[in-house]
């Protein structure tokens, strides 16, 4: 008897420790390495659309980190100094080029017999290169930013194009063009993909998985042709010539 009531006793507890307790993970809509994502947490974002937005940025930072701490590909000293010196060559050119046009733009206005379509052209273009000046003069006033919080900064940008440009080597796909550079939307999406085979990210809310995938998988509006994509970040090409042309 006792044998029998402590194999009853036993499959109770098994079935209990197996029994999610009140509260815990009820609420949740997603596992990634680890950690949980709430309901309410992606609830609180607004409309659909919005929910959907949060819970990939969710994912996102949690799956981006590791890989790149994975395939070893944090911003060295080096690479941030390297960033840093191009970054202020670059605003120095650009300042420069910018005081020179505002010169000839205040000579070529001076001038008698110019059009009232051209006068009204170089005349704003005169109040821009003039509002520029004046933010730059502005923030020559503001103190030095934090040397940690710009070295940060500069850091996520290395690891996000080093992060992309292994993305792509290892996965392919569709590279999108963005203001940023190329972004490669097919292996990011092969990459949550990827680690929800390997069970590092699991969905609790099967119509939340449908609904982002199909929102991640959605064709980019500007796609870089296969020959023509190029992660090379820009702090490692050439500055080139200013928007403002001589």
């Amino acid at each position: 008897m006792h044998s029998g009531r402590t194999l009853v006793l036993t499959l109770l507890a098994a079935a209990l420790a197996l029994t999610p307790a009140p509260g815990r993970g009820a609420d949740g809509v997603a596992t990634v390495l680890g950690e949980e994502i709430l309901r309410a947490e992606i609830a609180a974002a607004g409309t659909e659309q919005e929910q959907l937005s949060r819970l990939y940025d969710r994912v996102w930072r949690r799956v981006a980190g590791h890989y790149i701490q994975r395939k070893a590909l944090a911003a060295t000293a080096s690479e941030v100094a390297e960033l840093a010196a191009y970054d202020r060559e670059f605003a120095a050119r650009d300042r420069a080029q910018r005081t020179r046009k505002l010169a000839e733009l205040d000579q070529r206005l001076e001038a008698q017999g110019l059009q009232a379509e051209e006068r009204a052209h170089l005349e704003e273009f005169r109040a821009v290169l003039r509002r520029l000046a004046g933010n730059d003069a502005e923030n020559d006033r503001l103190p030095p930013p934090d040397p940690a919080v710009l070295a940060a900064s500069h850091a996520q940008w290395v690891e996000m194009w080093k992060m992309n440009r292994a993305l792509y080597q290892q996965y392919g796909g569709v590279v999108a063009l963005t203001w940023f550079g190329p972004f490669p939307h097919g292996a990011r999406v092969a990459l949550i993909a990827d680690y929800e085979r390997q069970g590092l990210l699991a969905f609790a809310d099967g119509r939340l998985r449908e609904q982002l995938y199909a929102l991640l998988e959605a064709a980019p509006a500007m796609v870089i042709p296969p020959e023509r994509v190029d992660f090379t970040p820009y702090w490692k090409r050439p500055i080139p010539p200013s928007y403002f042309p001589d």
